[in-house]
């Protein structure tokens, strides 16, 4: 973490973990919803990650866990990082693979990108949405040729050995 977000990181305690349902306790400011919380001193090897997904009352919320919750009991610190669970965005993401927190999990290195934003961002507005069909380009021959699909719409895919879904 840089300096900038250290600096608005604040310190709670669990009073509850039911599952991947965690209830913490802040004195002071409490965490808004949407906010990505660590409990680091783990067992586990890296912090169990929580999203704040509601306030239970002044100074208690309610998180879901993202990662396993082993480890995790009453009593134990949790942190605010003071910042939105969040992922890169740009051109230097493109042929990566991702974990869900826009870490790189396929051993190339360090990502380039343009900027980070929150995964839980605004709705575009309907006067910047475009209206008009475009076809999706899969990069899969029989879907491209036979049953092409249109961008933004609905679509299963299935098969067998041999049908080229990779």
């Amino acid at each position: 973490m840089d300096e900038s977000s250290s600096a608005k990181e604040s310190t709670g305690v669990i009073i509850s973990v039911r599952g991947s349902v965690v209830d913490a306790r802040f004195d002071r400011e409490i965490p808004s919803i949407g906010n990505r919380l660590e409990v680091r001193d783990t067992r586990t090897g890296g912090p169990v990650v929580v999203e704040v997904i509601s306030h239970s009352d002044r100074n208690s919320v309610r998180g879901l866990a993202l990662t396993p919750t082993r480890g995790v009991a009453r009593g134990k610190k949790i942190i605010d990082t003071g910042r939105p669970l969040s992922v890169g965005v740009g051109r230097g993401l493109l042929g990566r693979m991702f974990n869900v927190f826009g870490e790189p999990i396929d051993d190339g290195g360090e990502v380039e990108f343009d900027e980070e934003r929150p995964i839980l961002g605004r709705a575009v507005p309907l006067s910047k949405q475009e209206t008009e069909s475009e076809i999706l380009t899969t990069g899969l021959k029989a879907i491209d040729i036979l049953t092409p699909l249109e961008r933004g719409g609905k679509a299963g895919l299935f098969g067998g050995a041999g049908v080229g879904k990779t």
